[in-house]
């Protein structure tokens, strides 16, 4: 027999408010009778209805977990944090792969008025910042990794110290003609780390030459592609720094196609430090994100939020350290 709150009620002779109050935790009820009414219930098996109680209180205990492109490597760590968070405080995450379409985007941004979850957790975005600055004030909502302005909550690394900490790296490690393959330009993750690189090689008297500056989409096919026009240059590069692993796995597999020696002639770093980078041969030198770390505490700073609580909008900002492997040469050296 499958039992109702209303015979739960009937056969402890209390309220069925009563019996609500005492299965969801919430005051008003004696420890005693909660216990007594706890007691019944395990012996009935019976299970509260979950869809019902969250239509009464206009929860949903989801979170929506907007992602650019979830064949990018860099999201597994990061939603695996978010899920862990969310789950150890009653929540459940739907994912939602907008595969860089803006018009995908706005969609879940409809969705979201029809409640399919309580927050989002927004790891990018192809809107102007305003965009979701307004977004924010109709959602409640936690920016990961990129970031669009001061009047959000957004957990970050700082990319320019960490792509200027990359290009002094290899510096130390002998290189000198340091070239760039970027992210998405537009992304402004993509241009604090341009601009990293460009003030190391200024500070180190090196200056940026342009003409070892090319734009990629952080794809695999991207570095690979890239790295072949600048090791094709009459003047080629003797390192090369990716916006991402997968583009610097790319541009490892245009420099062995053409017989260039890793690290010897040629130095490659990474960013992110993807589960792949330190799989392939060779194994890629590169900067660590905290992806786990970010996912968490973002999702902490969106349930606090939820929750009622006080959250300060701004950066949370998070540590990178560089990874040394075999594609850079003395990997002995530390940061």
């Amino acid at each position: 027999m499958k039992y109702t709150i209303k015979d739960i009620a009937k056969l402890t002779g209390y309220s069925v408010a009563t019996i609500s109050r005492a299965l969801s935790g919430k005051e008003g009820v004696s420890q005693e009778k909660r216990e007594e009414i706890l007691k019944l219930v395990d012996s009935l098996g019976y299970t509260p209805n979950q869809t019902a109680r969250k239509l009464r209180s206009k929860q949903t205990k989801n979170i929506l977990v907007m992602i650019p492109d979830i064949e990018n490597y860099f999201f597994n760590k990061l939603i695996k944090g978010i899920e862990v968070e969310a789950r150890e405080n009653g929540y459940n995450i739907i994912l939602g792969n907008f595969s860089d379409s803006q018009k995908i985007e706005e969609e879940y941004y409809k969705m979201m008025k029809g409640q399919i979850a309580d927050g989002i957790l927004l790891t990018g975005s192809l809107s102007e910042p305003q965009r979701i600055v307004e977004l924010s004030k109709q959602f409640k909502m936690v920016v990961i990794s990129d970031y669009f302005s001061d009047e959000l909550v957004t957990v970050c690394i700082d990319n320019f110290k960490a792509a200027y900490d990359a290009t002094m790296f290899l510096y130390k490690c002998g290189y000198r003609k340091i070239a760039k393959i970027t992210g998405k330009i537009g992304a402004l993750l993509s241009q604090d780390r341009l601009k990293g690189y460009k003030m190391a090689l200024e500070n180190l008297g090196l200056g940026a030459n342009e003409k070892y500056i090319k734009y990629g989409d952080y794809k695999y096919e991207s570095g690979y592609k890239l790295a072949k026009e600048l090791l094709t240059m009459p003047e080629p590069p003797d390192a090369i720094f990716c916006s991402n692993d997968e583009m610097a796995i790319g541009a490892c597999d245009a420099a062995k196609e053409l017989g260039i020696s890793i690290p010897d002639e040629l130095g490659i770093m990474g960013f992110d430090d993807i589960e792949l980078a330190s799989m392939v041969t060779p194994k890629i030198t590169t900067v660590h994100q905290p992806r786990y770390e970010m996912g968490k505490l973002a999702a902490r700073l969106l349930i606090d939020i939820l929750k009622g609580g006080v959250v300060s909008k701004g950066k949370y900002i998070l540590d990178t350290s560089i990874i040394p492997r075999e594609s850079t040469k003395n990997t002995n050296f530390t940061n």
